[in-house]
């Protein structure tokens, strides 16, 4: 996201509001239009329409070639009337595969980010389909902008949900800072405060302890006065006053949506683990399970898109 010279806009088909759209022209607006290069790629790819086993080849490469030229002719046209002034190269593709596809067009592009309308998820998405949000938040090389359909408020908050709970983790520190410079960026342009957002998951200590003078409690008291410690630390180090710190003890998928609702941020900034696999299935992505609780919009950082830019890191 940085400087914000290349974003990539993900259209959705059949939908005249455009969030994300949107969102890319305010960006646009407050950086400069000469400044912002937009592409704007709309996704059309239907597997009801997967007729290979019945068409011929020549057959099947016609009804593509149709169904793309339709829907270019008509994002043509939604760009000329909602875009008015600012100059956006359009690109229908029609894949199998729309994540991989579009996280290709944005290194292709070199995107400095990729925005995204939030979609509305059922409770089995993760385990029968994965939407399309949740791919590029699991596997985007740059961050990624759930933009919701809201009133976009430029000079309020922007929260940075930082995760500091093991300190001697690199990754983590990498993700925190590339977070923290990431909303920096966006507050140059926009005047927004950055407010930190920190969980402390509370520790609960084993019944069976029985030493003299020991309460269970004491274990979680010194558990939170050692996350305050280091979420207050770190706000310092970066020059965020303590009145910009939110700190609260809980899990973060019901601490962050709380802190949320009370600081009302134009942006949230939060990574995301990244899991993959039967990990994702179960116990799924914090920023997964935060974004559909928001009224903000959500920037989404994947390990990927810090750790691919640290040469010792890929090295290892």
């Amino acid at each position: 996201m940085k400087k914000f010279r290349n974003v990539l806009v993900i259209i959705e088909t059949r939908q005249m509001r455009q969030p994300a759209l949107e969102r890319a022209l305010a960006l646009a607006q407050a950086s400069g239009r000469d400044k912002v290069r937009i592409t704007a790629v709309m996704p059309v790819f239907d597997f009801s329409w997967d007729l290979t086993s019945i068409l011929s080849v020549e057959q099947e490469e016609s009804m593509r070639e149709s169904v793309i030229k339709k829907h270019q002719k008509w994002l043509d046209a939604y760009l000329r009337i909602n875009a008015m002034g600012f100059d956006i190269t359009s690109k229908v593709i029609w894949s199998k595969t729309i994540g991989k596809e579009i996280t290709a067009n944005a290194k292709e592009i070199g995107a400095d980010l990729i925005v995204k309308t939030a979609d509305v998820h059922g409770m089995l998405d993760s385990v029968i389909f994965t939407p399309l949000d949740w791919q590029l938040l699991r596997h985007s090389p740059v961050p990624v902008l759930i933009a919701k359909d809201q009133l976009w408020h430029p000079e309020g908050i922007i929260a940075v949900a930082v995760d500091l709970s093991d300190p001697a983790d690199m990754e983590l520190r990498y993700i925190n800072m590339r977070l923290l410079r990431e909303a920096q960026e966006l507050a140059t342009i926009t005047r927004c405060q950055i407010h930190l957002v920190n969980a402390i998951p509370p520790v609960i200590p084993p019944a069976s302890i029985d030493l003299p003078g020991f309460t269970p409690d004491l274990i979680g008291e010194e558990a939170l006065k050692e996350g305050c410690k280091n979420a207050l630390s770190f706000a310092a180090r970066h020059r965020i006053s303590p009145e910009r710190c939110h700190i609260r003890e809980g899990q973060p998928d019901e601490v962050i949506p709380t802190l949320c609702t009370e600081l009302k941020p134009t942006v949230l900034f939060i990574g995301t683990s990244a899991r993959r696999g039967i990990a994702v299935a179960l116990v799924g992505n914090i920023c997964e399970r935060v974004i559909d609780e928001l009224n903000c919009d959500v920037a989404v950082i994947t390990p990927k898109a810090v750790l691919g830019r640290i040469p010792f890191a890929a090295e290892k």
